[in-house]
């Protein structure tokens, strides 16, 4: 898959959450950069006020890999509902893909695609 390609999938679904009615606004920010590369920022703010913070730094030079990511969702005082992401920890989780729970739990989980995280806000609101 090629970049644009990427990043075209990547504005359709976040624009499904807006297709349903759910967004206040959309603001996404995609800095293209050298060797295939690209950072893409993005945030929702839905209907409730609940926020939706978006990170990715994309390598496509050979395929399209996420080197890190970050999806958090949080209601509108802030407050964490969970957040997928692949930060390292210390102590080491044991594995690197994880998600974080509001009752401060980390899950060990699989790569989440981006029309994964939405359909689970979507089950949310």
């Amino acid at each position: 898959m090629l970049l644009r390609d990427y990043l075209e999938l990547f504005r359709q679904s976040i624009e499904k959450i807006g297709n349903y009615g759910y967004t206040e606004s959309i603001e996404i920010k995609e800095e293209i950069r050298p060797n295939k590369q690209a950072i893409i920022k993005a945030n929702i703010v839905l209907v409730d006020r609940s926020v939706l913070h978006i990170k990715e730094y994309i390598d496509a030079k050979y395929k399209i890999e996420k080197v890190s990511y970050a999806y958090q969702y949080q209601d509108s005082e802030g407050k964490l509902i969970f957040r997928y992401d692949n930060a390292a920890h210390r102590p080491a989780l044991g594995f690197k893909e994880h998600k974080h729970t509001n009752d401060g739990a980390i899950l060990n989980t699989s790569l989440p695609d981006i029309s994964d995280v939405i359909d689970e806000i979507i089950g949310y609101l």
